[in-house]
């Protein structure tokens, strides 16, 4: 699947929350280096309802994955008084969402196969299964064009020091309890200015083949 989707991309925000007061921001990255990206921010006040809001988001979102970025958005609130270019850690507002990246190990050049998919998926399901024990259902699972990302709803979270600390310690100790020689939980998406998938935009990673095509980003 290598084209973009309109009522796909509507699925970004089943886990993308956000206001009419707030911002979006979108990050487009070419991943052959050639273009430089793009970052763009949305602001709610800036447009009559929150709909045009989305509407101008997902018309520029699609229409930069279709020239060959890959296109992300911020997982986090930012700031309504932020002016910067980029959104770092310290313009984020507090955290709503806790983000569970599962992927395949190593550093591949190519696309994931359907094994490695299903072998993704099957994490997934553990990851899931273990969070339901404690009380935690996962809003969304996204196929994210490789493997799979969970999101789950965080409330009252801070973005201070105590947070970002217990969501790395709390990914580690995921990683440990469900990591195997396949498949791996990324501990490294824990700071809160952390970007994420739009969905309805086709991941280009390395080199794809018949076996190993690229994928479009979707809400499973």
């Amino acid at each position: 699947m290598t084209t973009t989707n309109q009522p796909e991309i509507r699925h970004t925000w089943v886990y993308k929350m956000t206001t009419h007061d707030g911002i979006l921001e979108l990050r487009a990255i070419d991943p052959t280096g050639k273009m430089y990206p793009v970052v763009k921010q949305y602001r709610g006040k800036e447009y009559q309802t929150k709909e045009l809001m989305l509407l101008a988001f997902e018309k520029d979102a699609l229409a930069l994955n279709a020239k060959g970025y890959n296109v992300y958005t911020t997982l986090n609130p930012i700031k309504s008084d932020f002016r910067g270019k980029t959104a770092d850690d310290a313009d984020i507002d507090f955290r709503d969402l806790l983000f569970i990246d599962i992927d395949r190990t190593g550093t591949p050049k190519q696309p994931a196969n359907e094994s490695e998919l299903k072998a993704a998926w099957d994490v997934a399901d553990q990851v899931e299964s273990y969070f339901l024990t404690c009380g935690e259902e996962c809003i969304a699972r996204v196929m994210s064009g490789n493997g799979y990302h969970l999101y789950y709803i965080l409330t009252d979270v801070k973005n201070d020091e105590a947070s970002t600390a217990a969501i790395k310690e709390l990914l580690g100790a995921l990683a440990s309890k469900f990591d195997n020689e396949q498949i791996k939980i990324d501990t490294g998406v824990y700071n809160a200015s952390r970007i994420t998938k739009v969905c309805g935009c086709v991941a280009r990673k390395g080199t794809a083949t018949p076996e190993r095509p690229y994928r479009m980003a979707v809400l499973c």
